[in-house]
């Protein structure tokens, strides 16, 4: 290092830094000395309070229900239990929360396609056609009063966060914000526990914000040609449903899931392999939609792809070994009756985010405590 005084240069090796000593400035004190030193005047012994407010995120996905099982629950209507385990029939957080001073919804997310499902295609109201959405949950009301029964009992009011013009309402979800920015706090006691979280999302007059199908019952699933090889790219299945639905419903693209289905010939090996193919929880994208009688309002078929994919290396349709022998084998090309299996659209769920406060004991551990 260069020094200016001498006009030479100075080894870093050879400096004595236990030597070195610079004062130290701390409000009006002025000290000379290792920093060190100084404990009592940088660093005060303030206690340590004994309790602490934690928070807790938690995201819930409607999809998540035991839909199979519980027909009457909707996306908008449900119950989560907080504290289960896997063997319990409802929607389940595995988390228990104890000593809690306060609960939010802070934010809702929400398919915007119209929610009202009537004879007319006229009435084809979506959320965003609502002045505000709210979230009940029975047993926890009264957070805000309102000049209603059904403000009184809401946990929130939303909005759109990014408000939409009606030329913009075709838009697959909405995100609502918490615009009365409300919550329940218990006070001056925590409440002990909370166990169930009876929800439902409302219109401002307290009817549920939409009355859409997500589930159906299946009644059998076909090819939708004779069962000839080669199969071509031009090849589908036909899941026909027991359960009529509408357009809004069901569309293109949209990501359905099938659970407890099972083929009406169990003679064949490949019989099983369809099964899990058709069971398997990354599920299956809709082609598009049918009707088995054209004379019908409602639609009853659904067209997924068969389970083959375009090859890398011919540039043309790869089915897969076992679906080909399949088809020769046994697969229908008529609609014979299955045994049994739902299936559910994942495209149309409801997902909130929930804010659980609770009163913790201080477990904070400083480095003077262990002196």
């Amino acid at each position: 290092m260069f020094n200016q005084i001498t006009g030479g240069y100075t080894n870093l090796d050879n400096l004595d830094y236990s030597r070195s000593k610079k004062t130290v400035f701390k409000g009006d004190y002025v000290t000379n000395g290792d920093i060190l030193d100084q404990d009592e005047t940088l660093a005060p012994d303030y206690p340590t309070p004994d309790f602490k407010i934690k928070n807790h995120i938690i995201v819930i996905n409607s999809l998540d229900r035991n839909w199979f099982n519980y027909p009457n629950e909707t996306p908008y209507n449900y119950l989560v239990k907080l504290g289960g385990s896997p063997r319990d029939q409802y929607l389940t957080v595995s988390q228990n929360y104890r000593n809690i001073v306060s609960f939010s919804v802070d934010k809702v997310i929400l398919p915007n396609r119209p929610c009202i499902n009537t004879y007319s295609s006229n009435i084809a109201p979506r959320l965003n056609d609502n002045a505000y959405i709210t979230v009940s949950i029975k047993g926890i009301n009264f957070s805000s009063y309102g000049t209603n029964k059904t403000l009184n009992e809401t946990i929130g009011i939303y909005t759109p966060l990014i408000p939409l013009p009606t030329n913009l309402s075709n838009i697959s979800y909405l995100e609502y914000k918490n615009t009365s920015v409300q919550r329940k706090e218990y006070a001056p006691s925590p409440e002990g526990t909370i166990s169930t979280l009876d929800l439902s999302i409302n219109t401002p007059n307290g009817s549920i914000a939409s009355n859409l199908l997500d589930v159906l019952d299946i009644y059998s699933i076909f090819l939708n040609t004779s069962n000839a090889i080669p199969i071509t790219s031009s090849d589908t299945l036909i899941i026909q449903t027991n359960t009529f639905f509408n357009s809004n419903e069901f569309q293109t693209n949209d990501l359905i899931q099938i659970k407890n289905y099972e083929y009406h010939n169990m003679s064949y090996d490949e019989s099983s392999t369809f099964n899990q193919w058709i069971n398997k929880s990354s599920g299956h994208h809709i082609i598009n939609t049918s009707k088995s009688n054209i004379s019908t309002t409602l639609y009853n078929q659904i067209i997924i792809p068969i389970p083959a994919s375009l090859s890398r290396t011919t540039g043309i349709i790869d089915v897969e070994t076992w679906f080909s022998n399949f088809v020769i084998k046994s697969l229908s090309n008529v609609a014979i009756e299955d045994n049994g299996g739902k299936l559910i659209n994942t495209n149309t769920q409801s997902h909130l985010v929930v804010n659980i406060k609770t009163l913790e004991k201080n477990d904070n551990i400083f480095l003077k405590d262990f002196e």
